[in-house]
């Protein structure tokens, strides 16, 4: 359908110009995203919240209930209002898309339709998802692991990481506080102690989504799959300081794959011009590097 690298596809933007019909739009909100349909001349169709629910460009306050719906073609600058968003057609390497008039015209017959709406089944993704591939499908069930995979889980307000061991199991770092598993909305940013264990991988994501996200391979070479099963094995049972702040979970898988706890903002050395994507506890910032350590953002007063 298009011609795009997906570099270009992962490009965050605020223009609409070089959208096609049919392309998927993730959107990015404070706390969340949400998924729009790109339908041509401008519109979008997505699922919006009714009435006194929380629009979808508003903040992290969203329900992790039930809210109804309603299907809705508006344009790409309300849909988007002042977020980011990135064209995704993250399936199509999976999937044969639907031919474009079929998708367009499918997606028009739904306007108005109202439906249970759930941030937590990612329903407004599968909504989109279904248009242009004719499933319901998301990631989790499209991209097997492989062992030594990190393994990338979203969840309603963060994110938590394990590493793929084989056999439908994962070895992760389990917070003890009881309502502080990788599923839960509840977890604090304050320190707790988390353990290290070995368990199935449907059971760690609990229903969220996930991806296969081995995001430093372009710089580094992983080690040998033996070694970082038998090093993450070696762990089980130790118990650690957890804290969401200070991305733990995700530095622990990290030493697995590559050798070294690194997080980015301490390994790739920015340029003057370059935009840097800041990760903040439940939300994303944005600055543009000038040079000489300093940045140029935004900031609230």
């Amino acid at each position: 359908m298009s011609s795009r690298s997906p570099e270009g596809q992962n490009t965050m933007v605020q223009g609409y110009e070089d959208l096609e019909a049919g392309d998927l739009m993730e959107i990015f909100h404070t706390g969340d995203e949400h998924w729009a349909i790109y339908v041509g001349g401008g519109e979008v169709l997505h699922l919006d919240p009714i009435s006194e629910c929380p629009r979808a460009d508003s903040s992290s306050t969203y329900s992790s209930g039930n809210i109804r719906a309603v299907v809705k073609q508006e344009h790409v600058r309300y849909a988007v209002g002042s977020c980011l968003y990135r064209v995704n057609n993250y399936l199509d390497q999976v999937y044969r898309l639907r031919p474009v008039n079929e998708i367009i015209s499918s997606a028009r017959e739904m306007i108005g339709a109202q439906l249970e709406y759930c941030v937590k089944d990612r329903k407004y993704k599968h909504f989109v998802t279904h248009l242009r591939y004719g499933t319901a499908c998301s990631r989790q069930f499209c991209e097997e692991p492989e062992p030594g995979d990190l393994i990338n889980i979203y969840n309603i307000v963060s994110k938590h990481w394990a590493i793929y061991v084989g056999g439908g199991d994962v070895i992760h770092l389990a917070p003890l506080s009881e309502d502080s598993e990788a599923g839960s909305s509840s977890i604090s940013i304050l320190s707790r102690r988390a353990v290290v264990k070995q368990e199935r991988l449907q059971d760690v994501v609990n229903g969220y989504h996930y991806q296969v996200d081995n995001y430093w391979d372009q710089w580094y070479t992983p080690r040998l799959v033996s070694k970082i099963i038998s090093s993450a094995k070696e762990k089980i049972g130790q118990v650690v300081e957890y804290s969401v702040l200070d991305w733990k979970h995700k530095n622990f898988v990290t030493h697995l794959r590559y050798g070294m706890a690194n997080m980015a903002q301490f390994c790739e050395e920015p340029e003057p011009g370059d935009l840097i994507q800041i990760f903040r506890i439940r939300y994303q910032h944005w600055a543009i590097y000038v040079g000489g350590g300093d940045v140029i953002h935004m900031s609230p007063k």
